[in-house]
Formats: C-alpha cells, structure tokens, sequence
C-alpha cells in the first residue's frame, strides 16, 4: 500500500514541480528581454543570435527557478490532498502524515544532488557562452562599463600573479594593483600601486608611481618610484571588459582550484572563497524547501492553500536575503567563507525540521 500511496504523492508533485519552474522560467525570461530591449534594438543583434543569448540564459533560469519551484509544490500538492480529502482517507487507512513525507523528502534530496552536479557541469558552460553573446553585441559590456568591476586576478607569467582591486572601465584606471612574484612557494617580490592607467595613444599600462619589496637570502629590499613607469602587461582593456572571468561562470572544481593557486600565490581574498563554498551550499536549497514545504503544509491541516502559497513566497524571500546577508559578511570578512553560505542553511534546515517534528501525525 506504501508503495501505492508514494506513486501518488510523487505523480501529484513532479508535475507540480515542472508546472511551477516553467512560470518561473517564463517570467525570469520576459523580465530579462525588458530589461535588455533598449540593448538589443541599438546592437543590430540578428534573431539567430538572440535566441542563442537566451536559449543559454534558461538553464541559469532552471537553476534559480528549482528551490522555488520545489516548496511551491510541495505546498500545493499537499494543499490539494487536504483540499479533496485525500490526507484525511490516507491517514483513516494507517498512513502517518510523516510516512507521506519521506518520499517527497527523498525526492528532496535527489533534486540537491542533481542541482549541484547541473549547476556545475552544464549552467556555468552556458552562462560562459551567453556571457560572451552579450559581451559581443554590447548587452553586458554596456552595462559594465558604467560601472566598477572588483577583485580581479590574473597570471602573467607562470610564477607572477597580477591582482587589481578596482577597475574603472569608463576612465580605463586600475587602483590598488599588486604583482607578486613567486618562486617554489616563496615571495620573491611584490610591486603595489595605488594607481595604473592605459596609455591609449601607446597602447600600455602606466603606473605613475609604485613600491617594491624584494626578498633575496633572507634579506628585504626596498625600492619607490613617484616617476611615471611603462608596465608592459599581456592584457588590454578590452580584454579586462570580454573575458574576466565571474565566479558564476566558474564550477566548483574551477574555483577550487583557483582558490588554491590564490592561496599559494600569498593572495588572500575571501570573496573567491565564499562563492566556491556557495556552490555545494545553493545546492542544498532544494532539500531545505522541501522540507520547508512539508512543514507549511501540514502544520495547520486546515489553513487555506493561499495562505500556504504566501508563507511560501515570504519563506524564499527571506531565505534569499539570508543568503545575501551571509555573502556579504563573508565578502567584507566579518564571516569566514565557509560560515558565512553554510549558516543560512543551517538556520533554515534546523527551523524546518522543529517544524516538522512538531507537525501532526
């Protein structure tokens, strides 16, 4: 009978699931082509190439779209089961409103572990390509060229990492630049600047004045320059605006990685760390609505489907803001990394299952 009774619930909430993350997707889509309209009219972009844009802009869409989509079904089904009279019949024949739970719990689980291993082996290959469609024709470089980007590291050569803390694309100056030079995981050197700017006419970069530490047995040395000095460096400008590369656009292993290098390279930024840990952590939500949604739903077996809907709607609201709040501590420090993607969950996952617990059997 348990076996009849899960199939049920399952049929019931995997179309639920689908119907829900495919409004979401639309309305994702439609607030996405107003945004970009005025864009796209004044790049001359062909047809062809904006349903390319955005035929890679869904899966980042399907990701988004899940956790909200899971806990929206999740309510609804059961919303709907109470509404007919189906949970009362089931629980009439000996089936614990908890025993209905585990299958959709399970299913819970499943959606995590697939969202991690989608988000990172498909959603960031496609956000790379939409990202370069819309570098291409304009969409996002005219965006991000009224703004500033941070935080961006580059390896010049193979022991030399250059890092700028800011970048402003409308005047084409970097500040607070550092090159370190690294040999067999020991600092050889380190040039600071609080200023670089691109020589256009010359086509290279200029450090008006720069401060450099070099280490050689033991021994540091110091050396300041206020003169204007030719950096020859293996990037432009138009190469910052095309290809920095965002952590989005990065999988988990990628970021991993990178984080390591940063690390072995003396750099030390936790903004690369938080959004590697957020990887696994986002990956989680799917669960965490679940289990969510059963809570909302059959806590007040009587309450009105609307108002499940709208505790639903209230309850991803401020889980994203938590998740915000927890990368911003992490990107200022205040957090560490891990903590700072990982407490939200465990504030949701430990209030969800009170809940649960709580619930009527």
């Amino acid at each position: 009978m348990y076996k009849l009774v899960d199939n049920y619930i399952l049929q019931h909430f995997i179309g639920k699931v689908f119907m829900t993350l495919l409004a979401f997707i639309v309305i994702f889509l439609l607030v996405d082509i107003v945004d970009h309209l005025d864009h796209i009219m004044d790049s001359d972009m062909p047809s062809r190439e904006i349903i390319r844009y955005y035929y890679h802009t869904v899966p980042w869409y399907f990701s988004l779209g899940l956790p909200m989509s899971l806990l929206l079904a999740t309510v609804f089904t059961f919303g709907i089961l109470q509404k007919n009279n189906e949970l009362s019949a089931m629980k009439a024949s000996g089936v614990s409103i908890r025993r209905l739970s585990i299958s959709l719990l399970i299913m819970g689980l499943f959606f995590s572990i697939f969202s991690f291993y989608f988000d990172n082996l498909y959603v960031t290959e496609h956000l790379q390509k939409r990202n370069e469609l819309g570098t291409k024709y304009n969409l996002i470089r005219s965006k991000a060229q009224k703004m500033k980007k941070k935080d961006i590291f580059r390896q010049e050569a193979k022991n030399e990492v250059l890092g700028i803390r800011r970048y402003q694309f409308r005047n084409q100056t970097a500040h607070n630049i550092s090159i370190q030079n690294i040999s067999d995981g020991t600092l050889v050197s380190r040039l600071d600047a609080p200023l670089m700017k691109w020589n256009v006419d010359e086509q290279y970069w200029i450090l008006p004045k720069h401060f450099t530490r070099s280490w050689k047995d033991e021994t540091l040395s110091f050396y300041k320059s206020e003169k204007d000095t030719i950096l020859k460096l293996n990037f432009t400008p138009t190469d910052l605006t095309q290809t920095t590369v965002k952590p989005e656009e990065m999988n988990y292993w990628e970021l991993k990685q990178f984080v390591n290098k940063l690390e072995q390279h003396g750099v030390k930024d936790p903004r690369w760390a938080v959004n590697m840990y957020f990887k696994p952590a986002f990956a989680c939500t799917s669960f965490l609505m679940v289990l969510f949604g059963l809570s909302l739903s059959i806590r007040k077996p009587r309450s009105n489907l609307a108002v499940g809907i709208g505790i639903s709607i209230f309850v991803i609201f401020m889980y994203y803001a938590a998740i915000k709040t927890g990368q911003s501590l992490g990107y200022k420090g205040s957090l560490s990394p891990f903590l700072s993607v990982w407490i939200p969950n465990l504030i949701f996952f430990l209030s969800g299952l009170y809940l649960f617990k709580n619930t009527r059997t």
